[in-house]
């Protein structure tokens, strides 16, 4: 069978670079250059996303988003790891924990006072007596207008 080409034209080498070496270093070089800038913007938008985590965590709690500039850059930004950093650091902040808030805003808010009588009961099952609620009342109340006004007592 004949061919249309020639046989020679197959190892003709004069076409080809000849210092393939130096092409390979421009290549690894421009890849290098190329690795470097990917890992710098990983970088900025890893420590972006970390801040920006913070600052919503932060604001979530009620606490001044410039307090995510004191968050050591080692801590996770979990929602988890951060509420605990301000759990174990906020008082450094003025930042009361959780537990400590929630507990003086529920024995202050009547309104919360009363939400928790209502957990108890659907928790227990048992409605709370009318004395010991009655009780609680006048132990808070203050002066004798505020003693008439709960018992419907109107003096003129």
């Amino acid at each position: 069978m004949a061919t249309n080409y020639d046989e020679d034209d197959d190892f003709d080498f004069e076409d080809q670079p000849q210092d393939v070496v130096k092409q390979l270093r421009k290549v690894n070089r421009t890849l290098e250059k190329r690795l470097k800038e990917l890992e710098q913007e990983s970088t900025t938008l890893k420590s972006a996303t970390r801040q920006r985590t913070v600052k919503d965590v932060l604001t979530a709690k009620g606490i001044n988003p410039k307090v995510a500039a004191f968050v050591p850059q080692d801590l996770d930004a979990s929602e988890e790891a951060v509420t605990n950093w301000l759990n174990e650091y906020g008082d450094v902040f003025g930042v009361k924990s959780g537990e400590e808030s929630e507990s003086k805003s529920a024995s202050n808010n009547p309104a919360l006072q009363a939400q928790q009588r209502i957990n108890d009961v659907v928790s227990t099952g048992t409605p709370p007596g009318i004395d010991e609620d009655m009780y609680s009342k006048m132990a808070n109340v203050k002066n004798a207008a505020e003693l008439n006004t709960l018992l419907g007592i109107s003096v003129y």
